[in-house]
């Protein structure tokens, strides 16, 4: 039977099937038994079958010697009684021929067969024509002398004889078949014993051996099993069952296939649970680490540089960029880059819809998200994410993030679950916007403390902090310069006009410092009407032409506040470049004493330090 088929059959069939040749043995043995047990009963049978012929031959016999007997008697006597054997065995004659003829066809190839019967019943019919009936008539007649001279022809002897020949030699015949028959009932009988014993042996043969086969299949598909189980204990994968010997142990196959299965992917899911949790814990300690470093940030560009180097590391194979809102909050400059994304440009906040709805927008999110002006069209696709960054209810700025273009199908960033990305995006943009508040909130705390919220110019503090380091620089040999001014009467001006006219004025003061003061240079105001200016690369030639040109545009003001006039304004200036090994107080001092000898000498004009030894002093 076929491999494929007896893994189709169940226990109880497998079962069964071994116990197959079993019972064909039985059957076989039965048939033999039973072909063995009706031989011995047909050869019985047989036996005496024959010895009944012998009997109803003797009987047959016995009637015509009867009736011979009777006749003979008959016809010495003349008596009627004499004629009762006769005419008994004559009555009686026809039935024993018929039973003996119809033993003859039973019995078959017999001593006496149907075709002695006819002959022997054809020999005592003739007996009785031809002998026994014309006796009798001639004896009934009275002549007995003729009846005598019959008996005395000796005819109805030799029929007699002849009857008796053919009967004695029937049933010698019957005597030599019944030995025959006897020996071959004695020879069948031994032959059944001799195959009930062989029976025997070879039934509990076959069911040693189909217990044995049995028992050793289940056997080695229990072993399987048991060296799977062992093999899956020690840790193995891929370990599968394949023994199918039975429909049970194909599905105990199956379902230990399946729980290996189920198992291998548990095993997969912890791994990948396990490496999903270090990665977690790699980003963890990436934004703790960002974090630190953007707590040291002092300044916002300083915070740029730092987030130019953790952002690809935590958003592999991506391209992006950081926007941040401007003062007047009405563009987006862009503020970090990485990947290959494209010229850095300020965009406008309107633009983008995930600014416009409050909200991240991811790739593929929502039916009707339409991409952001700019990033994209219904024809070309836009995987891309824009993640606005708040801190403190406050919209700082934008992060968005796309897909390189030879990005595998893993990036995290763009191609993976909502979930996931947002499991890195929330807690890092979170990071990024807390960061960067801060540093804004640095920002605008140290521009307050350095700056005059008047004018919008720096104040005293940073004012000595620029003196210091341009005293250090000019030791190195740079060139550097002071400029000290004072607005001319500002008191007057205060006391006539207002002091929200000597605002306006110190408001316009400020605008053309920030206006004409160098890029490196730094504008203050260092009191009341008083202002300063750094030059740096500045002589005291270069210095005192810049400051004229400040008097000379001041002096060409034409001011009002409130619709009122408020003539013309003035200031006086003084120049001084530092000396060697000289303090700041000193070079400051020597400025200002500058400054009174513009003053002294009739105010809106220009002194240069070196040129103090002709100025008288004169009051302010």
């Amino acid at each position: 039977m076929p491999r494929r088929l007896l893994g189709r059959l169940t226990f109880r069939q497998r079962v069964l099937l071994w116990q197959v040749p079993f019972w064909l043995l039985v059957l076989l043995s039965y048939v033999l038994l039973t072909g063995a047990l009706e031989s011995r009963v047909q050869a019985t049978r047989q036996a005496t079958q024959t010895r009944l012929q012998s009997e109803q031959l003797a009987s047959v016999l016995q009637a015509v010697v009867d009736m011979e007997t009777s006749v003979r008697g008959f016809v010495i006597v003349g008596q009627d009684q004499f004629l009762k054997p006769y005419l008994a065995a004559r009555a009686a004659l026809p039935t024993a021929l018929v039973e003996l003829r119809e033993q003859a066809n039973f019995a078959g190839n017999r001593a006496v067969s149907p075709e002695k019967v006819d002959h022997l019943s054809e020999l005592v019919t003739r007996w009785q024509s031809e002998v026994a009936e014309p006796e009798i008539l001639a004896r009934r007649q009275g002549n007995e002398q003729a009846a005598q001279q019959m008996v005395k022809s000796g005819h109805g002897k030799l029929l007699i004889d002849q009857i008796r020949e053919q009967v004695q030699l029937s049933k010698e015949r019957e005597t030599q078949r019944l030995h025959a028959d006897e020996a071959t009932a004695e020879e069948r009988l031994r032959h059944l014993r001799q195959l009930l014993l062989l029976s025997g042996a070879l039934l509990l043969l076959v069911s040693v051996a189909a217990t044995l086969g049995g028992t050793g299949l289940m056997s080695r598909s229990f072993d399987a099993v048991i060296q799977a189980v062992g093999r899956l204990t020690r840790g193995e994968k891929g370990v599968r069952l394949t023994t199918a010997t039975t429909q049970e142990f194909r599905a105990i196959s199956l379902a230990f296939n399946q729980m290996t299965q189920q198992l291998e992917q548990a095993q997969q899911s912890v791994l990948t649970h396990a490496q999903d949790l270090a990665t977690r814990n790699e980003q963890m300690r990436t934004l703790g680490e960002l974090s630190d470093w953007m707590q040291a940030a002092r300044s916002t560009e300083e915070g740029a540089e730092i987030l130019s180097r953790p952002l690809p590391t935590l958003l592999p194979f991506t391209q992006g960029r950081l926007l941040l809102f401007n003062a007047s909050r009405n563009l987006l400059l862009p503020l970090v880059q990485w990947g290959e994304d494209s010229v850095l440009l300020p965009t406008t906040p309107d633009s983008c819809w995930a600014l416009r709805r409050g909200e991240a927008r991811f790739p593929q999110e929502g039916r009707f998200a339409p991409p952001c002006l700019g990033e994209g069209s219904s024809s070309t696709p836009h995987d891309y994410i824009c993640f606005p960054l708040f801190a403190h209810g406050e919209t700082l700025g934008l992060l968005r993030i796309s897909a390189q273009r030879d990005a595998p199908s893993t990036a995290v960033s763009v191609t993976s679950s909502a979930e996931e990305r947002r499991r890195l995006l929330v807690p890092l943009t979170r990071q990024v916007g807390l960061a960067l508040s801060a540093l804004q909130l640095q920002a605008r705390l140290r521009e307050q403390s350095l700056r005059d919220p008047l004018t919008g110019l720096a104040n005293r503090r940073a004012l000595e902090d620029a003196l210091e380091l341009a005293l250090h620089q000019s030791a190195s040999g740079q060139k550097v310069a002071l400029v000290a001014l004072d607005i001319d009467h500002f008191k007057r001006l205060n006391d006539t006009f207002g002091h929200d006219a000597g605002d306006a004025v110190l408001v316009k003061m400020g605008q053309i410092l920030r206006e004409l003061t160098p890029q490196h240079g730094l504008a203050a105001r260092a009191g009341g009407e008083e202002f300063s200016v750094v030059l740096p690369q500045h002589d005291a030639l270069q210095a005192s032409e810049w400051a004229e040109r400040l008097r000379s545009q001041i002096e060409s003001w034409s001011l009002s506040h409130a619709g009122i006039a408020l003539g013309q304004i003035t200031v006086s200036v003084g120049v001084s470049v530092p000396t060697t090994q000289e303090t700041c107080k000193v070079w400051v001092k020597r400025a200002d004493e500058a400054l009174y000898a513009a003053k002294r000498g009739g105010r809106n004009r220009v002194v240069v330090s070196q040129a103090l030894e002709s100025v008288e002093p004169a009051g302010a």
